[in-house]
């Protein structure tokens, strides 16, 4: 009788798991890990040096994606950068063109708390890449 409660059991738990896994891919949105954010801000950081260097100043988030379209460098990304639902690219370059900010972040839904403490990626010219979560979120798993 325990061998059989013990089987039910595993089996009640596996279909509970593979709806859940099932769900997650309705959504159509792939899970987007700290580890893809920042592969997508390091492509971001050196594809804008080489821009720099072939336009006298860095790219702003339009130019930055025309510039990684035609040298046919979008799809290394791991992150759909024209597109990175649910998150947001946001790549900001001072009036003169020598300095950028750039913040790859989930915009937070106040009426949703699965939203405000999705971890956010940020840099500028430095390329140091900074994670960061809003405050009172738990630290994300790493």
């Amino acid at each position: 009788m325990k061998k059989i409660s013990l089987m039910f059991v595993c089996i009640l738990l596996g279909v509970v798991l593979l709806g859940e896994a099932n769900a997650r891919q309705a959504s159509g949105q792939p899970e987007i890990t700290t580890g893809k954010l920042v592969n997508a801000l390091r492509l971001l950081n050196t594809h804008e040096y080489s821009y720099k260097n072939e336009n006298s100043r860095f790219a702003d988030r339009d130019q930055m994606l025309s510039y990684l379209r035609q040298k046919e460098l979008l799809s290394r990304s791991q992150i759909d950068l024209e597109n990175p639902k649910p998150y947001e690219l946001a790549i900001t370059v001072s009036s003169d063109g020598m300095h950028y900010q750039i913040a790859l972040q989930r915009p937070s839904d106040m009426n949703d708390k699965s939203t405000w403490c999705k971890t956010a990626a940020f840099s500028d010219e430095k390329g140091v890449i900074f994670l960061g979560q809003a405050i009172d979120c738990e630290a994300a798993p790493r």
